[in-house]
């Protein structure tokens, strides 16, 4: 799947224009229905406006933050756009697990994931999973410390994902999410108005810093045209800051992008980084630890594309 997924990518950077790459990404979204590589932002607007009101609905009942509802929402289901959302109506990745009885969907062969008959019942459903001995620890916490919660969801083990937390914090903080904790909920809504255009607040990513340069975190529905719009920089400058080449592709939710220019080693107390997981790339390493891709396989006596496998030691500083 990987080594298709990577041609598909390889034959989009090929593409002579943004318009033919956005177009093929559509197709390639369409072709593997279970990827979602393309979400807009008003994509991630029109789902928030769809589904706030729920989410109010169980910070009420349940006394989850709305924030982390909608953060998680956007996040697992894509903005509603993944498979799992559009075939189980499952926005939140939940797993069978042994005490289900009900529908499901099995993605990748083997999966097993719960099937809902609405998305309204997969709100629910995301809180009764929350209301289990293994979260309790998180109703302790203030409904408005949504950082608190982020990361008491990813050490209570919702996801495996090691910067989970991290990316619903970006996700509520750029969105300014945490916002409508403590609306009330409306208790009968008609279907929210697609076809009316709103006023939407301009993006601003909390600027946070490493390694001694500024950065922002990735979320659903960003693209590089309008981060180096939002820090009044050229879009080329941006796309060389951080190592890039094609100004068509999207980042992934989680992305370090970096708004200054990367060190040519590194200026912390790392010297050496083991690789994690098998596949991980040496521009990955390269944006964790603030260093130019260039320099960061110079002084590795490797290819900037070069694949890394588990366990490989990449040096971080000159004379090692």
């Amino acid at each position: 799947m990987f080594k298709i997924y990577n041609s598909i990518r390889k034959f989009i950077d090929n593409f002579p224009n943004i318009k033919k790459k956005i177009a093929f990404c559509l197709f390639f979204t369409l072709f593997f229905n279970n990827i979602s590589l393309c979400v807009t932002r008003e994509q991630v607007y029109r789902y928030i406006d769809m589904y706030k009101n729920a989410a109010l609905i169980e910070e009420r009942d349940n006394g989850i933050p709305v924030s982390i509802t909608l953060a998680q929402g956007l996040l697992e289901s894509a903005a509603g756009t993944s498979r799992l959302a559009r075939e189980g109506n499952n926005h939140f990745g939940i797993k069978c697990h042994r005490s289900y009885r009900g529908d499901s969907v099995v993605l990748g062969g083997k999966v097993c994931y719960r099937k809902y008959r609405s998305v309204h019942e997969s709100f629910l459903d995301h809180s009764r999973f929350l209301k289990q001995k293994r979260y309790q620890s998180l109703f302790s916490l203030d409904i408005t410390d949504y950082r608190s919660w982020a990361h008491g969801l990813k050490r209570c083990g919702y996801a495996t994902d090691p910067l989970y937390a991290e990316k619903l914090i970006s996700m509520i903080e750029t969105y300014g999410l945490d916002q409508y904790s403590g609306e009330k909920p409306i208790e009968k809504i008609d279907k929210p108005d697609t076809r009316k255009k709103r006023d939407r607040p301009i993006l601003r990513h909390p600027t946070k810093r490493r390694h001694g340069l500024n950065y922002i975190m990735a979320v659903l529905g960003d693209n590089y045209q309008d981060i180096a719009a939002e820090y009044n920089m050229k879009l080329d400058k941006l796309l060389d800051y951080n190592d890039l080449k094609n100004p068509g592709e999207q980042p992934e939710p989680g992305d370090i992008i970096y708004v200054n220019k990367k060190h040519s080693e590194s200026q912390g107390t790392h010297e050496i980084y083991r690789v994690k997981e098998e596949g991980e790339s040496l521009w990955l390493v390269s944006q964790m630890f603030g260093i130019r891709l260039k320099e960061l396989a110079k002084i590795n006596d490797l290819s900037t594309d070069a694949k890394l496998h588990k366990d490989d030691l990449i040096k971080l500083k000159r004379g090692l």
